[in-house]
């Protein structure tokens, strides 16, 4: 990682509490402090892609504090079976994108 990159990260969570979401220039990307351990600090980045509106569509993402991890949850999600069976979770509880609800004009 280069210093200028991790300065930047430093300065951006200097006056963050503990589990407050920073939103990166990377859509649906944030950077997160978590409690401190001792010395150490404790950040991780939270990948939760946004929707239409620009809010994350879950409460929580998924967490990494590693590379080795992405590297990890990339390789499980390219598998086939993995949208295979999505597909079939869709058709058992009859939920596709089409049905996403749209926002309620007031």
């Amino acid at each position: 990682m280069s210093q200028e990159l991790e300065n930047k990260i430093k300065e951006a969570l200097k006056n963050v509490k503990a589990w407050q979401r920073v939103p990166t220039s990377v859509s649906g990307v944030f950077l997160v402090k978590a409690p401190s351990k001792g010395t150490q600090e404790s950040v991780m980045m939270e990948i939760n892609p946004i929707d239409e509106r620009g809010s994350p569509i879950k409460r929580r993402g998924i967490f990494l504090r590693q590379k080795s991890e992405l590297e990890n949850f990339l390789d499980v999600m390219k598998n086939d079976s993995v949208g295979e069976v999505l597909e079939a979770l869709e058709k058992m509880t009859g939920v596709t994108d089409e049905q996403e609800m749209s926002s309620l004009e007031i």
